[in-house]
């Protein structure tokens, strides 16, 4: 559940490509595709103060969530959308706006972006067994907060489309990458659908 407040440093926009995208789309598709290519066949780690998480989001739609504290990978959906589309899914929303919540006003991005917003959606008690399941949208801005540095790989790094993480992923202290590479010694990197982020 990436929360509102951050608590650790994290990598810069410009770490992840979005130099070569120059200040901002001419439209609102633009910025879609822009966000879409930037996660698209990659694993991503986050920590945030809801604890560590690390996701792989396959050029199928579908999402692989290796959650803290959970036996198994969650399995759900993601998706890139405008600000204007995630705008139109608001009236069947909730004030839930956790990583497993509604979607709500408070979703929507304020202030100067890409016009585009990823979005995680994951069934019925994917969290444990009063989890509601829901839709959840995060800006560009508000998703890179909560990515540690260095913390891209192109590919399913650690196999989660397997359906059982390697271990389970401890809720804190943060997680170095330096903790990993025993275990997941480098790899020769599989390709991501999206654009080269190097």
């Amino acid at each position: 559940m990436r929360g509102a407040l951050r608590v650790r440093t994290v990598i810069r926009v410009a770490a992840l490509g979005l130099v070569v995208l120059g200040a901002a789309p001419a439209n609102a598709q633009t910025g879609v595709n822009a966000l879409f290519d930037l996660l698209c066949g990659r694993t991503v780690h986050f920590y945030d103060l809801s604890g560590n998480q690390i996701e792989y989001t396959a050029g199928d739609g579908t999402a692989y969530l290796w959650f803290h504290d959970l036996p198994g990978v969650i399995v759900g959906t993601w998706g890139v959308y405008s600000n204007q589309e995630v705008q139109d899914r608001l009236p069947g929303g909730s004030d839930d706006t956790g990583r497993d919540g509604g979607l709500d006003g408070r979703d929507i991005l304020e202030g100067p972006s890409f016009g585009a917003q990823v979005c995680y959606e994951y069934g019925p008690g994917a969290f444990g067994p009063l989890d509601p399941g829901g839709f959840h949208c995060f800006s560009e801005a508000e998703l890179f907060e909560t990515v540690v540095a260095g913390g891209v790989f192109a590919g399913d790094r650690y196999s989660l489309r397997d359906g059982e993480p390697p271990f389970i992923l401890p809720e804190h202290p943060f997680q170095t990458l330096e903790s990993f590479e025993a275990d997941f010694p480098e790899l020769p990197p599989e390709p991501a659908c999206g654009v080269p982020i190097s």
